[in-house]
């Protein structure tokens, strides 16, 4: 494995969660709330890759606005690898702008891409995980991490694997990604093995990604490299580039492009966190709720999870399957099938004009 000062990792903090409100606000987003923990989600994940690391190797890229937030959180962080975004261009951009600033310094090191909002089962599993991508890294390839699927989830993105890598035990090539599918497609993933959730997970040397980023997004990463040359990085200097940037991820700006992209699969317990039928099944399995769940009477109700910081006593009579989350200004019931449509309800707020409570 390559030793500790030669692994960076870029933790990607931007996204505001809507599907977790209201817990999850436009002024405080959900990898900076306590959701399935005492800790943040970013706390959690600063200390899930801190042995894979060390502190001043760790980089967090997050909205501008949030900057202070994040040192605030992870006060052991250098100031300046907090790279505060002016404008949100999704994760490709986010991680080129981080990985620019590694390769200048040091172009052979390699780099973890991560995001902070994701809930990962064990934490020493996934760095005997990520220390086999790392291996497959440093043979010149970007590596991601995917997961055995539990069932045919039509929510998450798939990777297909392909062939097995002859320089590192534990890795493939990667066949192809495949968008998120409908239900018949999903099931028909399960039953042909092969393919993984895509945890948004990448592995790679800093310098190559830049040299590959510049093949596939030549708008971004000239862009990126002119940013890192600077000695201090200003907000003015970030404000004059990132308005002209394209708005796209990391999956179909590079991964989807790149044709030595290699897989490690994976067993770990793994969920993106996206919505509150998430965090009530992750709740439950581990046995969370008793710490979340606020002052509740139950009547005939079963399969609920309450979550109220209000102070208020929260009473259910004859409701099954819910997530009621009660916040003091606000109150979201939704039952957990619905969990996807909260984004919908947001619209409803907004377009009423009580952005206020966003």
């Amino acid at each position: 494995m390559t030793p500790p000062e030669r692994i960076h990792v870029i933790i990607m903090a931007g996204g505001i969660g809507t599907r977790l409100w209201p817990i999850s606000r436009r002024s405080r987003p959900k990898q900076f709330q306590p959701l399935l923990s005492e800790r943040s989600m970013l706390v959690d994940t600063y200390e899930r890759v801190l042995p894979l690391s060390r502190a001043d190797h760790i980089w967090v890229v997050t909205g501008a606005e949030f900057v202070g937030l994040v040192r605030e959180q992870l006060p052991d962080l250098p100031p300046g690898n907090v790279l505060g975004e002016p404008v949100g261009r999704n994760s490709a951009p986010a991680v080129a702008l981080a990985a620019a600033r590694i390769a200048r310094r040091e172009p052979e090191a390699v780099v973890l891409a991560t995001p902070s909002d994701s809930f990962i089962g064990d934490a020493v599993a996934y760095r005997d995980y990520v220390a086999v991508a790392v291996q497959a890294a440093a043979c010149g390839s970007i590596v991601t991490l995917g997961v055995i699927p539990s069932r045919p989830d039509t929510g998450y993105g798939y990777i297909k694997r392909g062939d097995r890598l002859d320089t590192v035990v534990g890795a493939y090539r990667v066949e192809r990604f495949a968008e998120k599918p409908d239900a018949p497609t999903a099931q028909q993933y399960l039953a042909d093995g092969g393919y993984y959730w895509n945890m948004g997970q990448f592995i790679f040397g800093a310098g190559h990604f830049m040299d590959r980023c510049a093949v596939h997004l030549p708008d971004v990463a000239p862009a990126m490299r002119e940013l890192a040359a600077l000695d201090e990085l200003t907000p003015e200097a970030l404000a004059q580039v990132y308005p002209e940037l394209p708005d796209i991820s990391f999956d179909y700006g590079i991964a989807e492009r790149e044709k030595e992209m290699a897989l490690v699969p994976t067993a770990l317990e793994w969920s993106d966190v996206g919505n509150w039928r998430a965090v009530k099944e992750i709740a439950v399995r581990h046995g969370i709720p008793a710490r979340l769940q606020g002052d509740h009477i139950g009547v005939d109700s079963a399969n609920c999870l309450v979550l109220s910081s209000s102070g208020r006593l929260v009473v259910t009579v004859g409701v099954e399957g819910c997530v009621i989350v009660d916040t003091g200004d606000a109150l979201l019931i939704v039952h957990e099938d619905k969990a996807q449509e909260v984004r919908a309800a947001l619209e409803e707020i907004e377009r009423k004009g009580e952005g206020g409570y966003l």
